[in-house]
């Protein structure tokens, strides 16, 4: 299961430590599953420009809570989950405000989703700019009202399901930038960014190997992986094809029979003649370890 929670902050003034509301929404493979929205006390002065922008004033937040006061709650929901912003301004306001206020700063690993536009769609696509506004126009996203914290975490979450569907990457896929796939535009089909070099001289030189689902690790990880040990990697399945790994499927992109066409395929060709091997992600690994890789965030 993959789990992020997209968030959004609103400020009382241009200090990034003055949070005045806070909306989160939490995603488990790309479903909402939680949402959560509260008002702050910045126990600061409210800008007239600020205000003007999210609406929200001192009188709003005189019976708030503090900062200092939601934060537990704030953990409580992300737990270990990967944290979706768009851009560095609420990864920014969290650390100065838990610094303002002499608490632990969040641990969680933040993802920044105007990085993840870039990347997911071609330049043309952000032409006009990356505004969150503007991209959820071009996405035909609803974002209902914006800059309300728990709108904007909405609709940002949003453009984060759609950029992995787009690229048939899931949220940790997007840790780094190592075979992350990118697209031509919304019509047209996937074009991968360039998989990774394979070791001509390892002892799987010359193997045609193909990912399909989610993994426990990030795509990029298990390619590089196979990589090391001669793998080429590839983004289809053909008769040239000598390993398939599937890893867990999305239940609302699969068929009835939970699997994807890349495994569908190599089962086809099979009953064909092929000799496709189709292994899971443990006997992904165990392969691996067999020739002395290890499949692990760590590694």
């Amino acid at each position: 299961m993959t789990r992020f929670v997209a968030i959004d902050v609103e400020t009382a003034n241009s200090r990034r430590a003055s949070i005045c509301q806070i909306g989160l929404v939490v995603y488990e493979n790309r479903v909402v599953v939680d949402e959560w929205t509260t008002l702050v006390n910045p126990e600061d002065e409210f800008n007239v420009i600020n205000v003007a922008i999210h609406g929200i004033g001192r009188k709003a937040v005189e019976h708030a809570p503090t900062f200092p006061e939601i934060i537990d709650e704030v953990r409580a929901r992300l737990g270990v989950a990967y944290i979706a912003s768009y851009g560095d301004f609420d990864r920014s306001a969290f650390s100065q405000s838990t610094a303002r206020y002499g608490l632990p700063s969040l641990e969680n690993t933040w993802l920044d989703l105007q990085h993840v536009v870039k990347k997911a769609w071609p330049p043309e696509f952000t032409a006009d700019g990356w505004a969150l506004k503007k991209i959820c126009a071009k996405l035909q996203i609803n974002l209902t009202s914006h800059h309300d914290a728990l709108s904007d975490a909405r609709a940002a979450g949003e453009v984060f399901v759609r950029a992995q569907e787009s690229t048939d990457t899931w949220a940790r896929d997007w840790l780094g930038t190592v075979g992350i796939p990118a697209v031509e535009n919304n019509d047209q089909p996937r074009k991968r960014a360039p998989a990774p070099e394979p070791n001509c001289v390892g002892p799987l030189a010359g193997t045609k190997i193909v990912f399909t689902g989610e993994l426990s690790v990030p795509r990029g990880t298990a390619e590089a992986k196979a990589a090391a040990l001669g793998c080429q990697c590839c983004s289809s399945v053909s008769r040239k094809t000598n390993i398939v790994i599937v890893g867990d499927q999305d239940a609302s992109l699969v068929g009835a029979d939970g699997m994807s066409t890349k495994q569908r395929k190599a089962i086809q060709l099979n009953a064909e003649g092929a000799h496709i091997r189709v292994l899971d992600e443990a006997a992904f690994a165990a392969l691996l370890q067999q020739h002395g890789q290890f499949l692990s965030l760590t590694d």
